[in-house]
């Protein structure tokens, strides 16, 4: 694929851990041992028991049966490395174990890392827990991370923690330390690309007024002068007006229908009026 060898590019010749979850028969993981020729390791999850009678010419290539989002698995692939360089998630598919495996493994993405979330297109159906509007799609959850990579400019008392709050639950500690450590969100088409690095390294830092002479925009702030945030609503304030307006146009709407049922029944009436006068 175009866009894999786009990625991974930079890192082909490093001695890099890779993690797939969801293997089937275990072709990409060949792939990716032949791909990444000076990989130290090429880990493989899968929940299906039959892919434990898969078997690798290359040594490097390990592979770990069970469910990623269970205890047991998640600690079999940390025995294999305590961190890799590139997680792919093939796995369910289901936008619940998206979601809850990117928050387990996340952690154990390195620094310059690189996660990828494959076919998020099942984020927009029903029968993976799903739909174009659905809150809790892995989709929205991925949109709701793009946030967190402009989370300096909020201007807010919110944390990154209070945004995902209805999607992190009680996964992974230091959340917020965690959530600091995300870099960019890419999407493609039914792909979502998420790199990892150093929170000092995801932050513009104060903006500064520089310079004396003002011959085109005159700007009030003297040279030094550091621009801070101008304050915003605060995320429980924005749910608030947003319920608000909510109600206000469903109480329209109720005044509209109880307008349109009243002039019906007006013309019942006057229908039964005229019927009674022509009765013999």
């Amino acid at each position: 694929m175009e866009k894999y060898d786009q990625l991974f590019a930079p890192l082909r010749s490093r001695p890099v851990n890779v993690l797939e979850i969801g293997v089937q028969n275990g072709g990409s993981l060949e792939i990716w041992a032949k791909f990444f020729f000076n990989a130290s390791l090429i880990a493989g999850c899968d929940i299906n028991p039959k892919c434990g009678s898969l078997q690798f010419s290359d040594s490097r290539i390990k592979m770990v049966v069970g469910d990623i989002n269970s205890f047991e698995a998640c600690t079999e692939i940390g025995k294999l490395s305590e961190q890799y360089n590139i997680i792919i998630d093939d796995g369910s598919h289901t936008s619940p174990d998206i979601i809850q495996t990117f928050l387990r493994l996340f952690p154990i993405l390195s620094n310059d890392g690189i996660y990828v979330a494959e076919d998020l297109h099942c984020s927009y159906w029903a029968e993976f827990s799903g739909g174009l509007n659905h809150e809790f799609s892995s989709m929205n959850f991925f949109k709701s991370l793009s946030d967190i990579v402009n989370f300096e400019h909020w201007g807010t008392s919110d944390t990154r923690c209070d945004h995902l709050k209805e999607f992190i639950g009680s996964f992974t500690e230091n959340k917020e330390e965690l959530l600091s450590k995300i870099h960019s969100i890419e999407f493609i088409n039914s792909m979502c690309v998420i790199r990892k690095k150093d929170s000092q390294c995801n932050s513009l830092g104060p903006r500064q007024v520089v310079g004396d002479i003002q011959a085109v925009a005159e700007n009030k702030r003297l040279h030094g002068t550091l621009i801070g945030n101008r304050p915003q609503s605060s995320l429980s304030e924005d749910k608030v007006s947003k319920s608000d307006k909510n109600v206000q146009d469903y109480i329209q709407h109720l005044e509209g229908e109880i307008s349109k049922l009243k002039a019906e029944l007006v013309d019942i009436r006057n229908n039964s009026v005229i019927l009674q006068r022509h009765e013999p």
